[in-house]
């Protein structure tokens, strides 16, 4: 188990700005979204593209507990990007892992605005993998690559730790 501190990280290296996949992997697009509010503090949100997903307010703002609140939404897409993010890179070096679990802490300050100031993500992997390699993975992935990853590291502290379970 390793425990990083990537906060510290972005604010202390340089950071090259190449990055080593394909153009049509990389997330350089604009994003464009629709927002509609179905009653009852309940909302759809549509792509640009045409896909649907429901949201609603936390439940003590009104929402009933059924689907994702925009939090949940926020944290999962943190979770999603890092998570895409890893298996390029492992794929890049052979491997395939056969389970890949990110589970994510965030607490938010209790002043206004609230914000993030630590997520800690505990990344585990069933693979063939070595330590520094996945090492190396995510501390590319949380400083350079995930942009989500970004956005919560320049209002607070993100920080992980890896475990590797071996075939």
């Amino acid at each position: 188990m390793c425990t990083i501190n990537y906060y510290c990280r972005i604010h202390l290296y340089s950071m090259s700005t190449e990055i080593p996949w394909e153009r049509s992997r990389q997330e350089f697009r604009p994003v464009d979204m629709s927002v509609s509010c179905t009653g009852r503090m309940q909302f759809i949100a549509q792509t640009s593209n045409g896909i649907t997903f429901p949201l609603e307010a936390p439940v003590g703002m009104g929402g009933e507990g059924k689907v994702p609140n925009p939090i949940q939404y926020l944290i999962g897409s943190l979770g999603g990007c890092v998570g895409v993010k890893i298996l390029l890179a492992l794929s890049y070096n052979g491997i395939a892992p056969d389970e890949l679990r990110i589970g994510i802490h965030a607490t938010l300050i209790e002043t206004m605005p609230s914000y993030f100031d630590h997520v800690h993500l505990t990344i585990t992997i069933r693979a063939e993998a070595n330590d520094a390699m996945l090492n190396g993975i995510i501390d590319q992935t949380l400083t350079r690559l995930c942009p989500i990853a970004a956005m919560f590291a320049e209002c607070g502290n993100v920080t992980a730790e890896h475990h590797i379970i071996r075939n």
